[in-house]
This record gives structure tokens, C-alpha cells and sequence, in this order.
């Protein structure tokens, strides 16, 4: 019974300080690769890297990517894998604009500061900081059916931002940012295999619109892009 409650504890609240280092504890998400296509520049900064997932994904698609973390296990990890990662404490080790891009992907949740470590990613950042946090809008609706959102369940978690809420903590430091809903939530997993590939379906060519997402993006401009494509 011991065994048995501790693997189902561990499946269900993450706790994100250890679970990186699990084996099979996931890789690179397709969707923020895509973003980080669209929007990044060059040369990445991976605030909150973990073991490097990112690090390595980004290198194979051709960007300069360096990471940092505030778990040393993380970092000692990543660096074990050939990513060029950083321990860090207080502030970040590196001047000002050293990097296009500075990722937070879901990091800011995890912090009981996060404008401060906004502010450092603003300093380093020359051209745009590109962010994910989990959409916390709507979990009434799934709470009445009984559901919640799974990264409710991560263990550390600091602040739960809804897209009014992002976009009101953004503004007070920024100018120039958009936030938008990404990764909707489709209830069709309790449903038969054919009747899922029919809502599905429906999702994909428009005639059911979500009303949940999973994901907010954040895209938050710094610099202004030359001709040729790099920073003035």
C-alpha cells in the first residue's frame, strides 16, 4: 500500500524541484519550440533551463542557447548532457543585452518574486523575452465538473495568473508586449476513441470553439529590428 500511495502521490503533484531528474520526465514541448521559431532570436537565454531539454532542442534547430537555474542538481545535470548552463543565486551572471532572446517558460509561477526576475531577464534580454505560464482562467468551470488543471497539482507553485492578470503584471514594467491564448483544453478524453476523432475534428475546422486554454504566451518587445534583421 506504502508503494502504491507514493507512485500515485508522485504521478499526480509534481514536485518540480526533483522531477526533472526522473527518468522519462519529458522533453522539449513542439508548441514552445514553435514559438521560440517565430519569435526568437539568435542567441537564447533558457531562464529556468532544468536539465537542458531546451538548451538541446533549440541547438539542434540552430540557435546559441545558454541556460541557467537556480536548482544546482539542474544545472550540474545539464551541463553532464553538453549544455552550456549556469548556477544562479541572486542575480544573473551576464551583462546587459547579452542574449536576443530570454525564455520563461514556465518559470514565473514558480517564483515568490517574479517581477524581480522579470527585471534581470529585462536587463539581459536586447531584443524580446518570450514567456509561458499555465492559463489559470476558467478552472471554476472545470471545477463544477468535477476536474482541475493539472499544473493546479505542481507542489511549488507562487502565482496563478489568468490573461487579465499576465497582461496587468506585464504593463507595469513594459511598453510594448501582447498575451495570448494558446493550447486549448478539449474534453473529449472520456469519451469512445471515434467519438474523440469527431470533436476533434470539429475543434480543427472551427465549428467548436474552446473556451479553456492551457497555456498563456507573452511576447515582450525591447529592441527595435534592423534591416538585416538584428538589433538597433
Amino acid at each position: 500500500m506504502t508503494y502504491r500511495t507514493t507512485m500515485t502521490r508522485d504521478a499526480v503533484f509534481r514536485n518540480t524541484k526533483t522531477w526533472y531528474n526522473l527518468p522519462g520526465s519529458g522533453g522539449a514541448s513542439p508548441a514552445l519550440l514553435e514559438f521560440c521559431r517565430q519569435y526568437a532570436g539568435n542567441k537564447i537565454l533558457d531562464l529556468g533551463c532544468a536539465t537542458g531539454n531546451y538548451c538541446l532542442a533549440l541547438a539542434k534547430m540552430g540557435f546559441s542557447c545558454v541556460g541557467a537555474d537556480i536548482n544546482e542538481d539542474y544545472v550540474r545535470a545539464a551541463k553532464e548532457r553538453g549544455v552550456e548552463a549556469v548556477h544562479i543565486q541572486d542575480g544573473l551572471p551576464f551583462a546587459d543585452k547579452s542574449f536576443d532572446t530570454v525564455l520563461l517558460f514556465e518559470v514565473l509561477e514558480h517564483t515568490a518574486d517574479p517581477e524581480r526576475l522579470l527585471l534581470e531577464a529585462k536587463r539581459v534580454a536586447a531584443r524580446r523575452i518570450l514567456i509561458t505560464v499555465p492559463d489559470c482562467g476558467g478552472f471554476e468551470q472545470l471545477a463544477g465538473a468535477g476536474l482541475t488543471y493539472h499544473h493546479f497539482l505542481d507542489l511549488d507553485h507562487s502565482s496563478f495568473f489568468t490573461r487579465p492578470e499576465l497582461e496587468s503584471f506585464l504593463g507595469r514594467n513594459f511598453e510594448r508586449f501582447r498575451v495570448f491564448e494558446k493550447e486549448p483544453v478539449i474534453f473529449a478524453a472520456g469519451f469512445p476513441w471515434l467519438l474523440r476523432k469527431g470533436i476533434s475534428l470539429l475543434y480543427r475546422l472551427g465549428l467548436l470553439k474552446p473556451r479553456l486554454f492551457f497555456r498563456l504566451y507573452a511576447v515582450i518587445e525591447l529592441g527595435e529590428r534592423g534591416a538585416d534583421g538584428g538589433v538597433e
